[in-house]
């Protein structure tokens, strides 16, 4: 077994650190507040962090084989909680998501994603000869995904839901399904997701907000607008750390989804092309380690792993940024909340289980 790729460890240690930072800067007035207890997130980060990062050695142990063999039985595992969290579940903010055990809640979509990755690599490794007929190569796949996908939109959780068919994609189409395949299936799913997209009037708000926040600043436009003041009077070199504005209640929940705004106000331009360097060297060695792996399972494992994080990256970004439209998408290893941490540290797991075992 080899040692761990030196930058792609090195990064990935850089944001776990910078995660514990930002999260003590933009919780402690919240939790102040709420908890009645200014450290109750950190303390909370300070036991989900190592229990990730432990998480992450243990799978980068594991033989890829393994992995492959134990494909299906996961899948199942994973599809039984996204039903269980429909019936079992609780509903916040009009959503039903987590699934609670004792004083421990998690959401399913955060094992989904990974898994959803491990099939579709273990599916196109298994069948090359299939690939070529619909019925026999993309059909099964798309069974499996529009069923996962499906009992997303109950929930509902539409960003998540394209976050997954659109790291498929790239996964089908590196893996060899026909393009003319692919073609017929976005003709078809195109229309259906943008009836979706309008069914809801919040999604339409949403879209709204984010062609124009200021023209209801104080209502659908809120956070984005507060999100780009955050960025604006952050300038070069930041607020300095700690010395935020926009966190104190006037950005919601500034250490879960809009964290990002955060680290620009107080961090500056500087603190923004610093995360954006550490994604983009997870981009770069995933890529490395795709080109060196000669197995095709392994190949596609971590290509889907990979794109998986840094999409989430840049819809985040994106989103805090103004760029695109408003979606509750946490910032991998950095934003507040568990089940995110460890899908994100599982996914790392897959493409160190990869590098680590390559001969």
């Amino acid at each position: 077994m080899q040692s761990f790729d030196s930058w792609l460890l090195v990064s990935v240690l850089l944001l776990s650190a910078l995660s514990m930072v930002m999260i003590s800067s933009a919780s402690m007035t919240m939790a102040e507040h709420w908890k009645q207890d200014a450290f109750y997130f950190v303390k909370n980060w300070l036991i989900y962090m190592p229990a990730g990062l432990l998480l992450m050695y243990v799978i980068s142990r594991i033989e890829v084989s393994w992995w492959q063999a134990a494909t299906m039985p996961l899948l199942l595992c994973v599809f039984t909680l996204m039903v269980s969290v429909l019936v079992f579940g609780t509903k916040i903010n009009h959503a039903q998501r987590w699934l609670s055990f004792f004083s421990l809640s998690f959401q399913p979509v955060e094992i989904l994603k990974p898994i959803i990755i491990l099939y579709t690599a273990h599916y196109i490794s298994s069948f090359p000869e299939r690939l070529q007929n619909f019925s026999h190569g993309l059909a099964p796949m798309l069974v499996v995904t529009l069923s996962s996908l499906f009992l997303l939109l109950l929930q509902p959780d539409f960003g998540n839901a394209a976050l997954i068919i659109s790291v498929c994609l790239a996964m089908w189409f590196v893996g060899g399904i026909p393009l003319r395949h692919l073609l017929m299936f976005l003709a078809t799913i195109i229309p259906i997701g943008l009836v979706i997209l309008v069914s809801e009037s919040y999604r339409v708000k949403r879209l709204m907000s984010f062609l124009d926040p200021w023209a209801d600043a104080q209502n659908s436009g809120y956070q984005l607008v507060q999100s780009l003041l955050a960025y604006g009077s952050g300038g070069v070199y930041g607020k300095g750390l700690g010395q935020g504005i926009q966190k104190l209640f006037y950005l919601p929940e500034p250490y879960t989804d809009f964290i990002a705004a955060v680290l620009a106000e107080e961090l500056g331009l500087i603190g923004s092309l610093s995360l954006v360097a550490l994604f983009m060297i997870i981009f770069w060695r995933s890529m490395v380690i795709v080109y060196q792996t000669p197995d095709v399972f392994s190949r596609l494992l971590v290509l889907g792993s990979c794109l998986l994080l840094v999409a989430s990256f840049m819809i985040n970004l994106g989103t805090t940024m103004g760029l695109l439209p408003t979606k509750g998408m946490p910032l991998p290893i950095i934003s507040y909340g568990g089940s995110a941490l460890l899908g994100s540290y599982i996914l790392l797991g897959f493409i160190f289980s990869v590098q680590r075992h390559q001969s």
